[in-house]
């Protein structure tokens, strides 16, 4: 498989849901390699204050589902997904990377990172 098109989107996934599964596979129909970002248990606490499954947890699951090809934990102390897009970019500086959010990325900070396109799939 390559890796020339890499699909990115993120999430808490906690639990994860029918709608979410159903977005993962359209973010993978759009790319060659589907990486999916896992937000830590912290930052899922602090939004919702409580945490359904570990990240452990969460990760082990996520890799079980035939769309997703890799699934990567990152720093989201800053409260967005910027280190997740710069390890991606990392690992494959030769990739054409889209980030896919299901929600409105204007004037979020991660857009402001080069190399990187971004799109909204509702």
């Amino acid at each position: 498989m390559t890796k020339d098109k890499i699909i990115v989107t993120s999430g808490d996934f906690d639990p994860l849901t029918l709608k979410e599964l159903h977005f993962l596979k359209r973010c993978r129909k759009k790319g060659e390699w589907l990486i999916v970002g896992i937000h830590s248990d912290m930052s899922v606490y602090m939004k919702t204050n409580g945490i359904y499954a570990s990240c452990d947890d969460r990760t082990e699951i996520l890799q079980n589902i035939n769309c997703v090809d890799e699934v990567l934990r990152f720093n989201d102390a800053d409260g967005t997904v910027c280190n997740l897009l710069k390890l991606v970019k990392l690992c494959y500086p030769q990739a054409d990377i889209t980030y896919i959010s299901d929600s409105d990325m204007h004037n979020r900070p991660e857009t402001k990172i080069r190399g990187i396109t971004f799109e909204v799939l509702k």
